[in-house]
């Protein structure tokens, strides 16, 4: 078995906001960029850039100059930058230094609106913005790789799909097997995925259905979340608190939890994510999550996943976290583990399997 393994990062500032840009997500990033450095270990930074554009107007000095500066420095150390959007911050309000988050949370919310705020619009202006922004540091730069916010490609999962092919992307790593999330912003459904561990997603969709071509996937390693083992979680969630990190962000969903909801939590029909901005969860957790994902595609001579964190949650126990995880994965799987971004997977596996594919007439 070959097995990849992408660390990535979304890169995003809380969403309904901060005290601090730097305490909320420059800061955190660059601790774990030099965790990273120091285990000689790429990271992908899947960078929200419609934050970014929005604050182009609303302050630049102090969110933007700073933002673009961290990319340039991630890109100059070896680590990768795709996109992610989270396209309710194009349809907020800002004054007097406080947001007022728009409920339109998805990139699907978009599909009613005219050029360029409909779905196509947001993912050419978004591609061309993080292009034009890193090509300043890395000529060749591509945008080639994609993860929605919350999550999400839905609704209008076809106009979505559609809009990211035609302009570029070739990887998604969206997708984590098993993902069930429901709020009063938006759902997910991660659920009847197909069985093999990387599949392509036609241009068109469906994602349950793997196609001959499309967009690669690249899932988020996962793990079913069930009620044995969330309430362990729930219990350290309390006992381990003082290991969270708190970086005086507010979060865009926030509200009372009817005693109902709080019942449903005992018996959750979702999944743990492989990553490390869980503060309950050990270096034996996240292998549990691996080791999941790789009997579940045990038929598979290539596999390929993706570990997703985020720097706004991460403190010193996330960063120890990573560290662990790394050293006891290149212990346990030796030379059939590699890590590798985003852009090196394109470019080491995805162009030559395509180009073979190509010369075969398949």
């Amino acid at each position: 078995m070959q097995l990849k393994i992408l660390l990535s990062l979304d890169h995003e500032l809380s969403l309904g906001g901060a005290e601090s840009y730097a305490r909320n997500l420059f800061d955190p990033t660059e601790q774990v960029m030099c965790v990273a450095e120091e285990l000689q270990v790429p990271l992908t930074l899947f960078t929200d850039v419609c934050c970014a554009m929005r604050f182009e107007n609303w302050d630049y000095e102090r969110f933007c100059r700073p933002y673009r500066q961290q990319l340039r420095r991630a890109l100059a150390a070896g680590h990768d930058v795709q996109l992610h959007l989270h396209p309710h911050w194009l349809d907020s309000d800002y004054e007097n230094g406080r947001f007022t988050p728009s409920p339109r949370y998805t990139l699907g919310a978009f599909a009613d609106q005219e050029s360029p705020n409909d779905i196509a619009g947001i993912v050419e202006r978004g591609i061309g913005y993080l292009v034009q922004l890193c090509r300043h540091q890395c000529p060749d730069y591509r945008c080639i790789a994609y993860r929605g916010g919350g999550f999400s490609l839905a609704p209008h999962t076809a106009a979505i799909l559609s809009a990211l092919y035609e302009q570029g992307i070739r990887i998604d790593s969206t997708i984590a097997k098993g993902n069930r999330l429901a709020s009063k912003l938006w759902e997910v459904d991660h659920r009847g995925m197909p069985g093999q561990a990387n599949w392509y997603i036609a241009a068109t969709g469906p994602l349950n259905q793997a196609a001959d071509e499309g967009l690669y996937e690249i899932p988020i390693a996962a793990r079913p979340r069930t009620s044995m083992n969330n309430i362990p979680f729930l219990v350290k969630r309390v006992v381990y608190r003082r290991r969270q990190y708190d970086s005086g962000g507010w979060s865009i969903d926030v509200g009372h939890t009817s005693p109902l909801g709080k019942l449903k939590r005992l018996f959750p029909a979702s999944a743990w994510l492989l990553g490390f901005d869980n503060h309950t969860q050990s270096v034996g957790d996240l292998m549990k999550i691996l080791h999941h994902h790789l009997r579940s595609h045990r038929q598979d001579e290539f596999i390929a996943c993706s570990a997703i964190s985020h720097p706004k949650f991460m403190g010193p126990h996330a960063r120890d976290l990573m560290k662990q995880f790394v050293e006891r994965t290149r212990r346990e799987f030796g030379g059939q583990l590699e890590f590798c971004t985003y852009q090196q997977f394109w470019e080491k596996f995805l162009i030559e399997r395509t180009s073979q594919r190509s010369l075969c007439g398949t």
